[in-house]
C-alpha cells in the first residue's frame, strides 16, 4: 500500500522521521531487521527475512529482542514528537509480524528521550574497577519486575568460565564465522560501512585487529587454520572482554514465548537507556545463551525458577575511555520505514 492509497490517522511524514530516529535501537549485529508496513488505520510492525541472522541466532531470539528494542524506541521518539501511539501485540511468524502500532491516548510522559536514544552506546572494550551503585541495580530490578520479567545479577568472575566456553563454541562454528564476516564492515571502504553491520570502530578494533579479523574469517583461511588452533586463539583474544570486576545482568522470562521475547526487548531498551543516563554502559553477549553447552549452567547460576529461562545477557560497568567519541551505529535509512 502506498502513501496515496490511504489517509492514516497520524501524520505520515512525521512518523517516517520518528521511525528513522528509532533505527538507532539496539539490535543484533546491527542488521536492523524491522519492517514498518503502513495501513489505513495502523502501522504493522514486522521483520524482513533477509536481515534475520541464521547460525548466530539459531532460535531467532535475538531477532525478536531486536524488534522489541525498536518498538520501544519508536514509541519513545513518537511521544517526544507529540504523537500518542500504542502497541497491540499480534505475533505471527507466518507473515513475519509482531503486532500493530495504532493511535493511542496520552499516558504519563516517559522519562526517556530522543537524546538518550541518539547518545546511547554499547561498549566492547576494557572496563574500570568502579562498581555499579546498589541503588542503580535496585532500580533495574524494579523496572524488570514492572514489565513482568526478572533480572538476575551475577558477578563477572562467576560468569567468566561460561563466557570463555561460549566464545569457543561461537568461533568454532563455521556457519557463525561466515555470518560474522558477512556482517562485518572492517574498513571505511566497505560499501555498507555507514549503513548497517558491525564496523571496526563499533567493535573497538585497531587497524591490525581489523585486518586480522578480515583474514581469519575468510573461508579458505578459516578452514585451513581452524584445526591448527585458530578457535583457541580467537577465544583467548575475545575473552579479554570478560576480564576485570563488575557485574552481569541477565533478563529471565517464562517459557518459550516469541511475543514475550519482543516484550523483553522493550524492557532492554528501558534498562539500557536508564543505565546510560547514569554513565553506565553495557556489553551484550548473547552467545552464552545460544551455546548449548552454557545456557543450562547460566540458568542455574541465575537461580532460574518456575520455568524461567535466560533471554538477555549483558555486562554492566564503566569504560576505561569515553565511548562517546565513537561514531553512532550506521543505519540503512529508508529500508527501516518501508511502505507496503
Amino acid at each position: 500500500m502506498t502513501e496515496t492509497d490511504s489517509t492514516p490517522t497520524y501524520p505520515l511524514d512525521r512518523l517516517r522521521r520518528v521511525a528513522e530516529t528509532a533505527a538507532r535501537a539496539a539490535n543484533a549485529h546491527n542488521t536492523q531487521p524491522w519492517d514498518l508496513r503502513y495501513r489505513t488505520d495502523h502501522v504493522e510492525l514486522g521483520w524482513r527475512a533477509e536481515y534475520a541472522l541464521g547460525p548466530s541466532d539459531p532460535s531467532h531470539r535475538d531477532l525478536r529482542l531486536s524488534l522489541g528494542t525498536y518498538l520501544e524506541t519508536l514509541l519513545i521518539c513518537a511521544a517526544e514528537a507529540g504523537m500518542a501511539l500504542r502497541f497491540e501485540p499480534d505475533y505471527d511468524a507466518r507473515t513475519a509480524r509482531v503486532g500493530r502500532i495504532v493511535p493511542g491516548e496520552w499516558l504519563e510522559p516517559s522519562t526517556r528521550s530522543v537524546a538518550d536514544v541518539e547518545a546511547r552506546r554499547v561498549w566492547r572494550g576494557a572496563w574500570t574497577s568502579q562498581q555499579v551503585p546498589g541503588a542503580v541495580i535496585d532500580r533495574c530490578l524494579k523496572t524488570a519486575e514492572e514489565a513482568g520479567f526478572r533480572v538476575a545479577v551475577v558477578p563477572t568472575d562467576a560468569a567468566r568460565p561460561l563466557l570463555v566456553r561460549a566464545y569457543h563454541w561461537f568461533f568454532g562454528h563455521a556457519g557463525i564465522a561466515r555470518e560474522l564476516l558477512a556482517w562485518a564492515r572492517l574498513s571505511p571502504r566497505h560499501p555498507d560501512y555507514r549503513r548497517d553491520g558491525l564496523n571496526d570502530v563499533m567493535l573497538v578494533l585497531n587497524k591490525a585487529e581489523a585486518a586480522a579479523m578480515r583474514t581469519f574469517f575468510t573461508p579458505a583461511v578459516y578452514r585451513a587454520l581452524r584445526p591448527l588452533g585458530l578457535v583457541r586463539l580467537l577465544t583467548t583474544l575475545s575473552s579479554s572482554a570478560t576480564s576485570g570486576d563488575g557485574i552481569v545482568m541477565v533478563v529471565l522470562g517464562q517459557g518459550d514465548d516469541p511475543a514475550g521475547e519482543v516484550e523483553a526487548g522493550r524492557l532492554v531498551t528501558r534498562l539500557w537507556l536508564d543505565l546510560f543516563r547514569d554513565g553506565i554502559y553495557v556489553h551484550p553477549q548473547s552467545h552464552v545463551i545460544d551455546c548449548p553447552g552454557t545456557v543450562g549452567e547460566l540458568a542455574r547460576l541465575c537461580g532460574a525458577r518456575g520455568g524461567e529461562r535466560p533471554l538477555v545477557f549483558f555486562r554492566v560497568g564503566y569504560p576505561t575511555v569515553d565511548p562517546s567519541a565513537r561514531p553512532r551505529h550506521p543505519r540503512r535509512g529508508e529500508a527501516a520505514t518501508t511502505a507496503s
